[in-house]
């Protein structure tokens, strides 16, 4: 594969992560990713796929340069994040903390909030391969 269709299929694996994980709310977007979570772990990180993608790309191509390290840990971040607030809201059902969050969890969220992957992945794979 050459860079421009790595970036394109960058582009589209994360827009299809996008629409996997896309709800009206945050509230609903975490409820669906816990119902993946809770039939088996390994379907909630499928629906990560575009983690899976750079992790393939970091090991086909040899690359692990800055740029790579630092897509990894944007997106390890969000897995635990998402891991953290589902832990939270639904298995321990924490009050303090979800009365803390309701108003953030049942703001409608629009689309280019789920998109905003989208945008940056492709581009940081464009710079890790920039040599």
């Amino acid at each position: 594969m050459n860079l421009q269709e790595l970036i394109l299929a960058t582009f589209l694996v994360e827009a299809l992560e996008a629409a996997l994980q896309y709800r009206a709310t945050l509230k609903e977007s975490l409820f669906i990713l816990y119902s993946y979570y809770n039939k088996s772990s390994f379907l909630f990180f499928s629906t990560n796929i575009g983690y899976i993608w750079l992790i393939y790309i970091a090991l086909s191509y040899n690359q692990l340069n800055f740029a790579i390290i630092l897509a990894l840990l944007l997106k390890s971040l969000d897995i635990m994040t998402k891991l953290i607030l589902i832990d939270r809201l639904f298995v321990k059902h924490d009050i303090e903390y979800i009365e803390e969050l309701t108003p953030i969890l049942n703001k409608k969220a629009p689309f280019w909030f789920y998109l905003v992957g989208v945008f940056t992945y492709p581009y940081i794979i464009y710079i890790a391969f920039l040599n």
